[in-house]
């Protein structure tokens, strides 16, 4: 069960990857990973029992 410190760092993450994006929304690159960390901040919630 992932810690809630483990989630919040994964959701800061994702804030961060989604405001690079909007900076540069034709960035595939960045648009990967956004959807990659946005992944695994949904993997680390159902984990959590939350979604």
């Amino acid at each position: 069960m992932p810690t809630p410190e483990e989630i919040e760092t994964q959701g800061l993450l994702v804030v961060d990857r989604f405001q690079t994006c909007a900076a540069a929304p034709d960035d595939l690159d960045a648009a990967r990973l956004c959807d990659e960390d946005l992944t695994r901040l949904d993997e680390l919630l159902r984990e959590a029992g939350v979604v």
